[in-house]
């Protein structure tokens, strides 16, 4: 494995360091309380304390070496390697001893590479994510064969409550490496704004305001910028500022002197004045701007090295957000694959297909079933918003039934209305065809009226309506709720952003900007009017679908 990370040469930054060791505390509570929840369904204390002890080990690494000390590279390196080494281990064995390739364990094969790539190790990200991927499919292969060596039974008292415990860690693991994702951004936007002020930070002399030559003005000697006061003749009378690295710069010396390859300085000393950039004799690059004086030339040069170091740390920051993308954007199989599993079994809890429920647990499927759908949609946004900003995202155009596409949102978010004592409604059951891709539109719809579940007081109403016009199918979800100010609606659109109505209310901040990216990739357009309390209006505009090529659908249906 290379040494270099991503942030830098074997240097993680403290704030990522204390964030991934928070993670793995966090763990260590997740697994005690997930191990009284196995006592509750069963296992034995001498099985429990072996089990702790497996599923703690993780945690307990990440806490010990995760301390933001400042240590040995070599000795970094190796602590990293040992800790998704434990991670990856874990998964593994979970995998074993609970039900193989269908166990809801898989999920904890995902916290391996993520806390890698938090680390900014993404050649270990990427040994961790190969050696998931060989697992499951060998468990799959030993399943198919009939090989097992799986415990059912301990993995019925066990599986559910770890399984939960690796969901909220994956949730936390992804809000922890998009936090690194908004401070590469915020090292690009620092690096832009240190690029522009090293262009605006000196002035160009004009001839008109040139000085007379008897006096130069006073500049700082660590500004980058130099002023020279030049003889007819071509050398230099005085000079005030900044030497720029020049250590034998004095008075009389020859101009041409101060520059590489013998650069011809006539152009400087003309009468009508020059700018323009050129190289000194150590090698540093100038910018130059020289006018005429009464006693000769007055040349004001500036330092570019701050501009061409903000450009390296511009064009670094870019390349570390563009391997995090691209990373976020190839993760999909490997979260949503346990998501899948987590969802599946939880459903079958929930019908109760191998026997009742104790009473205690009776509601631990549903809340169970809920959060991965949660996370399921934030993972989906999170991944969504990664390839179109990688242009990695491929639509499969088809006519798409608006209405019909809105009904299997809201049976689907029926719950989360009911516990928000919320009211979804459809107006109008005629279909409405739009050219599209059927899985952007679900994803519209669901960002749409679970933003306005979530933003909707109790006993309020979300309305989602689909209607054809004259050049367009447009879909809309209007909610009674806390609606935005003008300031809020300017950045609600933008990733990582919420409006000051958020407070107190989980979210990202990704779901309109998800909505807004899917509308612009089919030509359409995203339109939302708001006033503070007085609820909003969401209005998504689509190509409409060429009826020649939604009858055959219709006689297929038939």
């Amino acid at each position: 494995m290379p040494n270099e990370s991503l942030w830098g040469v074997n240097e993680t930054p403290p704030a990522t360091l204390k964030r991934l060791r928070f993670i793995h505390i966090v763990w260590l509570g997740l697994v005690l309380a997930a191990g009284w929840m196995s006592v509750m369904r069963g296992v034995q204390a001498g099985q429990l304390l072996t089990i702790l002890f497996v599923a703690g080990l993780p945690g307990l690494l990440g806490m010990i070496f995760l301390s933001g000390d400042s240590v040995d590279p070599q000795a970094r390196q190796f602590t990293d390697r040992l800790i998704v080494l434990a991670w990856t281990l874990l998964a593994a064995l979970g995998l074993a001893v609970t039900g193989g390739a269908g166990s809801a364990l898989t999920i904890l094969f995902a916290i391996g590479p993520m806390v890698a790539f938090g680390l900014g190790r993404r050649g270990l990200a990427g040994e961790a994510a190969v050696f998931a991927v060989l697992a499951y499919f060998g468990a799959a292969l030993m399943d198919a064969g009939g090989i097992s060596f799986s415990d059912l039974a301990l993995g019925r008292m066990i599986g559910p409550g770890f399984a939960f415990a690796g969901l909220i860690l994956t949730a936390l693991l992804v809000w922890t490496l998009f936090q690194s994702v908004e401070g590469a951004m915020g090292r690009i936007r620092a690096a832009a704004t240190a690029e522009g002020r090293a262009e605006m930070s000196a002035p160009k002399i004009e001839p008109s305001k040139a000085s007379n030559g008897a006096a130069l003005i006073a500049l700082p000697d660590r500004a980058g910028v130099l002023l020279l006061d030049v003889t007819p003749e071509g050398r230099i009378r005085s000079y005030s500022g900044d030497v720029l690295g020049m250590k034998l710069l004095k008075p009389g010396k020859a101009l041409a002197a101060v520059f590489a390859g013998g650069w011809d300085v006539t152009a400087l000393t003309s009468a009508a004045g020059w700018s323009g950039e050129a190289e000194l004799a150590h090698g540093r690059r100038v910018a130059l701007s020289a006018a005429p004086s009464a006693q000769g030339t007055q040349i004001l040069m500036r330092d570019l090295s701050e501009r061409e170091d903000a450009g390296h740390a511009l064009e670094a920051a870019r390349d570390q957000l563009k391997a995090r993308t691209a990373f976020f954007a190839s993760l999909g199989h490997d979260l949503k694959t346990p998501l899948n599993a987590i969802l599946g079994y939880s459903d079958m809890m929930r019908a109760e297909i191998r026997g009742p429920l104790p009473e205690p647990y009776a509601d631990y499927p549903g809340i169970i079933h809920e959060s991965g759908q949660d996370l399921l949609l934030l993972v989906e946004d999170i991944l969504d918003l990664a390839k179109a900003e990688a242009d990695s995202h491929r639509l499969e155009i088809e006519p798409v039934d608006l209405s019909a596409s809105g009904q299997s949102v809201m049976r689907q978010l029926a719950n989360q209305a009911e516990r928000a004592e919320v009211t979804l409604s459809l107006t109008g059951e005629e279909e409405v065809w739009a050219e599209a891709d059927a899985r952007a539109i679900r994803q519209i719809w669901q960002n749409l009226v679970s933003n306005a579940i979530k933003y909707s007081e109790r006993g309020g109403e979300v309305v989602l309506d689909a209607r054809n016009t004259a050049e367009h199918a447009v879909l809309t979800v209007t909610d009674t709720g806390a609606g935005m100010s003008e300031d809020d609606l300017a950045r609600a659109t933008e990733p990582f952003q919420q409006g000051s109505n958020a407070a107190g209310r989980a979210g990202t901040g990704l779901g309109l900007a998800v909505v807004k990216r899917f509308a612009e990739l089919h030509d359409g357009s995203l339109e939302i009017q708001t006033k503070l309390g007085e609820g909003a209006r969401v209005e998504v505009s689509l190509p409409k679908a060429d009826m020649s090529d939604v009858q055959p659908l219709d006689e297929a249906a038939q």
